[in-house]
């Protein structure tokens, strides 16, 4: 038996006015035709539904049926008002890898390098922090060997590849972009190093090997580097032939060119024992320098805005009301005051001038950019006396920061000496057959590496010990040389 609620809306039709096919947006329209013209509605009956229905005829001919809920008054109210469900959503899951921020941070190698590179050349506490890893610790560099005619053979080849200069880009290469391929040219006439190529890492292909210390470095040949093989220029020509005809054939095949381990070198700063490839030290610091630029993006909006303030003239109160032509007139005044410095207007109370800025609205970010700079120190592993001079830095606080910081450059040193002495001293010594003779055992002769005493806070301490002993007459254990070394390399501490 049919409710009363069935029968009053099986026997009353809606009353539909011209304006609901309007109503309808258009892909919604073509989808009822599409029906409609399938069969599935004629008349206001369904074909396969026998159950009642209230028919919607729109003035274009279609008519849509939607099927009427059995039950009681009230739940056919309910119904036609709405379902009364919640939908409720799962707890939010964190993961460090998928923060919004995160999704903004560069994937493959040659963009976090151009990053990086960007950093440097535009952020000055990047380029101040790097340029301190990269200078400071190898300021000074010699070499010491008993053999005199093979110390005068490598302080020539030092000096004739600008060593020293070399090792502070290798040094900048790696904490910036965390990795270095130098690549090392013999001249075999002289047995030295005529010259050493540091590689740009974007075109450097590495796998791994059984042996660690031994991996396959390839070369991708770049743009310029193709063109120069492809071209039959008569210049381009003749730099064919100082590439060798190796190399030529593997670019012309489209192949990576692969480098001999006893020529080329790979120093990375590794962020695992099982990384392949190093990461450079400002990776650290990618989220907080995105918001930083942003904060700084942020400023120069607000600069903008305060150099050109917005002039509110207010003309009328509640007893006279301007016309147009009185604004008008208004505003021809101030444009003549414009370019007049003495132009005075007399007029009555109900005229007001107001420079309107952002001044007042400016959010204050000192506090976040405070914050942010401490973060940056911490991953650029400086302390802040040597980047600001460290106002809130007391002596106590500050020489441990100095003294973690001069055994972290200790480490560093350690690793560039034993790579000059494996892979830079080490092959000339065999080729110059540069050996000595212990107990009938024969000995490759290395010179050992020497560098400058690295001065924080003990400089004045240090050379005043170093005095004493060079003084000491009877047990005289430091030579004038030694001394005089110390003081032309050595920069006064904070403490002096």
């Amino acid at each position: 038996m049919k409710s009363a609620s069935e029968s009053f809306i099986n026997n009353r039709g809606p009353t539909l006015s011209s304006n609901v096919p309007k109503s309808v947006s258009q892909y919604r329209r073509a989808t009822l035709e599409e029906e409609v013209s399938q069969g599935l509605y004629r008349n206001g009956q369904s074909n396969n539904e026998p159950e009642p229905r209230y028919n919607v005829t729109y003035l274009t001919g279609m008519s849509k049926m939607a099927t009427l809920t059995s039950g009681s008054a009230g739940s056919v109210g309910t119904q036609w008002r709405g379902g009364n469900d919640t939908g409720r959503l799962g707890p939010e899951i964190y993961s460090p890898l998928w923060l919004n921020s995160n999704l903004s941070l560069p994937r493959d190698l040659a963009t976090i390098n151009a990053w990086c590179r960007s950093f440097f050349a535009l952020n000055p506490l990047v380029h101040n922090a790097i340029s301190l890893h990269s200078t400071y610790p190898i300021s000074k560099l010699n070499i010491r060997c008993a053999d005199k005619r093979v110390e005068r053979h490598f302080n020539e080849m030092i000096e004739e590849i600008d060593l020293m200069n070399v090792c502070c880009q290798i040094a900048q290469e790696y904490w910036l972009l965390g990795e270095s391929f130098i690549y090392a040219e013999l001249d075999e006439a002289t047995a030295k190093w005529s010259r050493l190529l540091i590689q740009n890492p974007d075109y450097v292909v590495v796998r791994k090997t059984a042996n660690p210390n031994e991996p396959v470095i390839m070369l991708r040949p770049d743009e310029n580097l193709r063109r120069i093989v492809f071209s039959k220029k008569p210049a381009d020509l003749e730099q064919q032939k100082q590439l060798g005809p190796r190399i030529v054939q593997y670019v012309q095949r489209g192949q990576n060119i692969p480098l001999d381990n006893f020529y080329i070198s790979h120093i990375s700063r590794k962020i695992s024992p099982y990384s392949i490839r190093g990461t450079g030290l400002p990776v650290s610091i990618f989220r907080q320098l995105m918001l930083f630029d942003k904060l700084r993006e942020s400023k120069f909006a607000q600069a903008e805005g305060m150099i050109n303030p917005l002039t509110l003239v207010k003309v009328g109160s509640t007893d006279y009301k301007p016309t147009p032509a009185d604004l008008e007139t208004w505003r021809n005044i101030f444009a003549e005051a414009q370019s007049d410095k003495d132009f005075k207007i007399f007029t009555h109370e109900a005229v007001t001038v107001e420079k309107i800025g952002s001044g007042t609205g400016i959010y204050d970010v000192a506090g976040d950019i405070t914050q942010l700079f401490k973060e940056m120190y911490t991953g650029l592993m400086v302390p802040s006396v040597l980047m600001d001079g460290g106002g809130e830095t007391t002596y106590a606080n500050g020489g441990v920061a100095l003294d973690v910081l001069r055994q972290r450059y200790m480490q560093f040193r350690n690793m560039l000496g034993s790579w000059l002495k494996r892979k830079i001293f080490a092959p000339i010594s065999k080729i110059n057959g540069f050996y000595d003779y212990k107990d009938k055992e024969k000995i490759l002769i290395i010179p050992e590496i020497d560098w400058n005493h690295m001065s924080l806070f003990d400089t004045g301490d240090y050379i005043q010990n170093l005095i004493q002993l060079t003084a000491d007459t009877k047990t005289k254990r430091v030579s004038i040389h030694t001394l005089y070394s110390c003081l032309l390399y050595t920069s006064p501490s904070p403490r002096d």
